[in-house]
């Protein structure tokens, strides 16, 4: 069955479209060495500094301009480990009525990518909730992104290592917005940008709670459900932590609890 047409949500229409940036022609010759992110000394590049090109002028080079949206951090290609046991994700010990089984530790990879730093639609606005996956996705698509595989969506969050949180592999109280004591205090989330410290290690903020994260895979491939990434504001049901997971509808019913942000592939400077 072919996916419905595209329409602009409520949330974006006063919004306008965004287009992907291409790095001009001059800056290349930054962009040439940016997995190393290195530049020859005396290589004239905004953000250079004795050889070293900063993340957010890497970031400038290789993805898409935020545009009044969230800026986006950049991701390089490789492997990285993933994958968590029940106990590490602290599910709780229910028979749950929806897949919420992390993936078995393991190795995975990614292309290069782009992910926006915060949770939409951005930095200091509180993050959109009660948004379906189909919602998700078109808005991702307007604004010239797309939904986060669950492989990219771990690699921004744990890293390459998989650590279980943004900042590591153990849970440390008051890093993120994680620790509401009530579960349904869907009135708690907190604008982007409130906890720096819940950055991961390539500066992606708010991985880790706030809003569980919509990813355009699902626990089978083309089948009905997607994942919905990562913990929220309190453990709950489903877990917490980079590896936690669980499954909703694409289109209904909503949840307070779960929102989104976009990636993009990373632009090719050659």
């Amino acid at each position: 069955m072919p996916d419905p047409p595209m329409r602009r949500p409520p949330f974006l229409r006063s919004r306008p479209l965004l287009r992907s940036g291409r790095p001009r022609a001059a800056a290349r010759a930054c962009a040439v060495a940016l997995a190393a992110a290195t530049v020859a000394l005396g290589t004239s590049c905004p953000g250079a500094s004795a050889g070293y090109l900063d993340r957010d002028a890497r970031n400038a080079l290789v993805c898409p301009a935020a545009n009044g949206f969230a800026p986006m951090d950049y991701v390089p290609a490789g492997p990285f480990r993933g994958g968590a046991t029940r106990e590490e994700v602290e599910l709780a010990d229910y028979d749950a009525d929806i897949p919420r089984e992390p993936r078995p530790p393991g190795e995975f990879a990614t292309d290069a990518f782009c992910i926006d730093r915060f949770e939409f639609p951005g930095e200091g606005r509180k993050p959109v909730a009660d948004v379906t996956w189909l919602q998700a996705r078109v808005t991702c698509e307007l604004l010239g992104r797309r939904l986060c595989t669950e492989n990219e969506w771990a690699k921004a969050c744990g890293g390459v290592l998989g650590d279980l949180y943004p900042y590591g592999d153990e849970f440390v109280p008051g890093l993120c917005n994680s620790d509401v004591p009530t579960e349904g205090s869907y009135d708690r989330t907190t604008p982007g940008g409130t906890y720096p410290t819940c950055a991961g290690p390539y500066g992606t903020q708010d991985l880790e709670g706030n809003l569980s994260e919509w990813a355009e895979d699902g626990p089978e491939p083309g089948g009905h459900g997607r994942w919905v990434l990562g913990g929220t504001m309190w453990p709950g049901v489903y877990g917490r932590s980079c590896q936690a997971r669980h499954a909703h509808p694409q289109v209904a019913p909503v949840s307070g609890d779960d929102g989104f942000r976009c990636c993009a592939d990373a632009i090719d400077p050659s």
